[in-house]
Order: structure tokens, then C-alpha cells, then sequence
């Protein structure tokens, strides 16, 4: 049985898929994996989000981990979990939501900003914290984090790509979770290819980084 928080570790790069057209998404998801992206989260942002859970767990190949984002209530975590969705991600800390997550093994990248959310977080048994919104503060902000926090699993969200992904590692990040371009490719062949090549950059930064001596 595979363990999705190991999964999660080992392919860190996650992809944000948010307002994305159900006739576009299995085309764009495919596009993700063949770019080396293994970890995709639908937002419940999209109505019809607990359908395109259980289609991009029917289109995409095995070794793909489909997770359930923006679950900001127990209803959506519910929803989530009978869609198929194998971790949740929430934008702030929510009681609720981890303990529906916790009584049904279920990761969660809990969003948090200060050291006071952080610690609910952890608190509440969340897997992952989820630094959100990681592009406004910047990667000086999550080092600071990490001095009294240094065993800290961390994602971060929220105006991360490529030009600033490496900055966010090496402050102490063990994942990225990216939209933006690999969530709008219109659907056009040119667009989806753009979207692998992205997706390939991305997992090559962080398969380099890794590779580096510490």
C-alpha cells in the first residue's frame, strides 16, 4: 500500500489545478505527468470538483497521487474523500478539516503564515504545513521560520514558479505547489506542451537541488 505523505516527500512538486474546464483537465493532467509531475490537488474553489477528482483518477497513469484543495469545511473534506482524493490542502488552519483528515489517515498541507498557525497546525496532527502566501513574503521569511521550527516539513504555496522555486529550497522548503502556468494552457496542443516543459523544469530544479552535497 503505498504511503501518500512518503509520496508526497519524494514528489514534492505539486500541481494546483483551479478553474480548469472538465473538457481540458484529463489533457492537461496527462501533459503534467509526462512533465515528470507525479502530485496533482483540485481545488474545491470548482464546483464540480469532487468530479474532476475521480477523472483525473481514472485518466492518469498509476503512481499518480490526486489530492483535494481549498478544503476549508468537514463537508468538503467528506466530499473529497468519497471523490477519491488521497490528501487534502487546506489555505488556513481548520479544525474541522484535520480532524476529519487525522480519523481517516489522510495527509494534510495545512496552510499557515505565522509561527502561531504554524503551531496549531502541528497541534492538530497535519502532515505538512503549508506556507501560503509564499511569493508575497518571500523565501527570507520561510528561513526565518525555520530557525525555531527546523524539523519542519514544508510546501510552499502561493506565487512560487521556476524564476523563485530554487530561493524557496534552499530556505528550507521540501516541496512547491505551482499554478499558474501549468494550469492554463487553453488546451491548444502548444499549450500543453509549454505545460510539460514547465513541469519538467520545475522537477529538474528540485531533483538538482537534491543531488547537491549539503
Amino acid at each position: 500500500m503505498i504511503d501518500v505523505a512518503d509520496h508526497l516527500r519524494e514528489h514534492s512538486v505539486l500541481a494546483i489545478l483551479r478553474g480548469v474546464p472538465a473538457s481540458e483537465l484529463a489533457a492537461l493532467g496527462l501533459a503534467i505527468v509526462d512533465g515528470g509531475v507525479r502530485s496533482l490537488e483540485v481545488t474545491f474553489t470548482d464546483a464540480d470538483a469532487g468530479d474532476k477528482i475521480r477523472l483525473l483518477r481514472d485518466e492518469l497513469p498509476d503512481g499518480v497521487q490526486v489530492g483535494a484543495g481549498t478544503v476549508t469545511t468537514r463537508a468538503r473534506a467528506e466530499q473529497a474523500r468519497a471523490a477519491g482524493a488521497s490528501f487534502l490542502v487546506t489555505p488556513h488552519v481548520g479544525a474541522e478539516v484535520n480532524a476529519f483528515a487525522r480519523d481517516h489517515a489522510l495527509p494534510v498541507l495545512c496552510g499557515a503564515t505565522t509561527p502561531s498557525e504554524i503551531a496549531q497546525a502541528l497541534e492538530q496532527g497535519c502532515t505538512f504545513v503549508k506556507l501560503f502566501p509564499a511569493g508575497p513574503l518571500g523565501a527570507s521569511y520561510l528561513r526565518a521560520l525555520m530557525g525555531p521550527y527546523p524539523g519542519l516539513e514544508v510546501f510552499a504555496v502561493g506565487g512560487v514558479a521556476s524564476a523563485n522555486a530554487r530561493a524557496f529550497l534552499e530556505a528550507g522548503a521540501i516541496g512547491l505547489g505551482i499554478g499558474g502556468g501549468l494550469t492554463s494552457p487553453g488546451g491548444s496542443a502548444a499549450g500543453l506542451a509549454a505545460v510539460s516543459r514547465q513541469a519538467r523544469e520545475l522537477v529538474g530544479i528540485v531533483t538538482t537541488f537534491r543531488a547537491e552535497p549539503a
